[in-house]
Parts: C-alpha cells; structure tokens; sequence
C-alpha cells in the first residue's frame, strides 16, 4: 500500500515563490509508485489549500486559489481535519516564517502527523540568526564578529557600529531566509537607512563584520538508520554582478557559480563536514540541514543553518546529494523515511 504524503509549500513568508517552486518539484519528481500524494498549499493568511495528485498528474500550485481549480479551500487551521485524513507524513517545502520557525511543526505536532526536518525548539532556535549564534560559540565555532542593534542593546549605535565594524558590515533582520530582509552597508548614510528599514520588520537587529573568503555550504543528513551523514561540500561563487550571494545569485539562473564537490584539499573539505555537523547537532536539528560559512585562510565562520534548505532544481541540498551518486528521488525518500523513523520510535 502507497505511503500517503502531504507536500506543504506557501506560507506567509517573503520566500513564498521559493517554497511553491519547491513544492511543485517535489510532486513533479518523487515516485508516485510509492507515494499517494496531496499538494497543500498555505496561502499568505495562512489558510490551507489541497489537492491530490491522481494519475500521476500534478495539479498547479500556482493557481490554487483561482476559479476552475482543482484545489479545495480555503480551510483555517483549526478546521482542516480532513486534509489530514490518512496521511502518514508531510513533507515540508515550507521556508521562513510560519515554515521554518517552528509554527507549522508545533501544529503538526498537535494533530500527531510526522514530518519531515526539525522539531519545533531546533526550528526556532536556527531560524534565529542571534540565537543561533550564541550556540554555535558554546561549541567552539567561529563566527563573524557582530553586535546586536535594537531596543534591548541601548548602548550598540550607528556610532559603535562603525567603530566596531568599519564598512562594508552586514545588516541582518535575526529571522530572515533567502537573503531577504538583510543588505550591506557601504557607508554611514546606507547604514542608517538600512537599520531604519529593516527594524520595521524586526525589533533587533545583527550586525556582522564583512569576511573576505571563500563561501560554502555543506548539507547534513540524518539517515533512516539513525546514522548522521555530511554531504559534499559546496565552493559558492557569486557572480561578478553581485557584492555577495544575495537573493538574485541564489535563485536567478547564471546568478552564482556553484560547485560540488568542491575543489578544495581533503583536510578542508573534512573540516568543513565537521562544523556543519557540529552546528546541526548543537542546535537540535533533525532531519536535514545546510550550514553556510566562511573561509578566510584561518578560520571556518559559520553563517547561519537551515533547517528546510530549497528543494528547486537551483537548490544546493539536492546537488550534494547528487555528488555522492543519489538522486533526487532518493533525497526525498531519505527525508520522508526519516520523518516515519521518528514517528516509530
């Protein structure tokens, strides 16, 4: 008997498009031989949308909301038992707000559906850039040197941050995903500007030090087994247009040079592995996650950690996964199988 899945895509978050580019690549290309297959649809009030895939046809979830669609909808929340009906495991293309913080997982928690990625603490906790990084530093991993802008940092100013971090520095909202709701500052005038915009959307916000170096990204698994296995590395190289891998060289064709495995010594690239699976652990993932970092000939400073990297044909995680002979129907067989082995055990 096929394993009914629901596939979770949309969402509230700035990076809506991303996850329902996602989603629809998911049900376009997993084994419909294994799977009966729903497509759920989370639009921006986050009210629920299905649709099931029959005959192998994968309805548009683009068009969930227009009139003549397959989709039925929309359902709030606390009236969409009948989405759930059935189903053995969800497998989240969600990102950002609402997706990878942890409030999807909490609900799924509550109707006693399994899922796939992270529990509810490691969701949060990661999807928080200032959180994340006092973590990272209880286990020895460098980071970029940073302060905290906002209400409850009186003393960090446009004055002490250019002070402590020169130009250019980073401005990053603590929740943000995709490369949106951040920017680099040139110059105290753009950092201001800066600071005034993005604490429209946040009430602190991180200030990071610029670090010259080569950029990666490296993917860890946790196997159905139980087992924990680290991807290849990916060497990033945003194109010469862009100042770093901002939005538009992550999901614009030609935007970034990525490269997998990544051409680097052996002992970096084990190095690398390592900080993404130290990161993974230390902040509770599950499931999958992709560490970014940096390096600058000394030092490996890490980023941020995501908890539901992309599954678009332009995302990193499923890449990595084809460096070491899977594919692309496998990865989604290792999320799913995990998502039943936490279930059972």
């Amino acid at each position: 008997m096929a394993i009914r899945v629901n596939v979770l895509m949309g969402g509230p978050s700035a990076e809506y498009e991303i996850s329902l580019n996602s989603g629809s690549q998911i049900l376009t290309y997993i084994d419909k031989g294994k799977y009966s297959l729903r497509a759920v649809v989370i639009n921006k009030e986050k009210q629920f949308y299905y649709a099931d895939v029959v005959d192998g046809k994968v309805p548009d979830v683009h068009t969930y909301a227009e009139g003549g669609s397959v989709f039925k909808g929309p359902f709030h929340p606390s009236a969409s038992k009948e989405i759930w009906e059935g189903c053995d495991a969800a497998l989240l293309a969600l990102h950002g707000e609402f997706g990878e913080d942890g409030t999807v997982q909490g609900f799924l928690e509550a109707i006693g559906i399994p899922y796939s990625g992270s529990n509810v603490y490691a969701s949060a906790v990661a999807m928080n850039k200032i959180t994340s990084k006092f973590l990272y530093e209880t286990v020895g991993l460098a980071v970029p040197e940073y302060s905290i802008y906002g209400v409850n940092n009186p003393d960090v100013t446009v004055d002490t941050i250019i002070k402590k971090h020169g130009f250019p520095c980073f401005l990053k909202c603590p929740q943000s995903g995709s490369s949106r709701l951040m920017g680099r500052a040139a110059d105290r005038a753009s950092l201001e500007a800066l600071l005034k915009e993005l604490r429209e959307s946040a009430d602190s916000i991180l200030v990071e030090t610029t670090v010259t170096g080569i950029e990666f990204s490296c993917g860890v698994l946790d196997m159905p087994d139980g087992t924990t296995k680290a991807l290849p590395p990916i060497e990033i190289r945003p194109a010469d247009a862009s100042e770093f891998f901002d939005y538009t060289a992550k999901y614009s064709k030609g935007g970034s040079i990525e490269i997998v495995p990544a051409p680097r010594p052996e002992e970096l690239l084990r190095r690398i592995q390592d900080v993404a699976v130290a990161a993974h652990k230390v902040l509770g993932c599950h499931g999958v996650s992709r560490t970014d970092m940096i390096y600058d000939d000394k030092d490996l400073r890490v980023l941020e950690t995501n908890t539901l990297p992309g599954m678009t044909s332009a995302s990193l995680l499923p890449q990595a996964y084809k460096a070491i002979g899977g594919t692309y129907e496998g990865l989604l067989d290792v999320l799913i199988g995990t998502a039943l082995a936490k279930k059972r055990a």
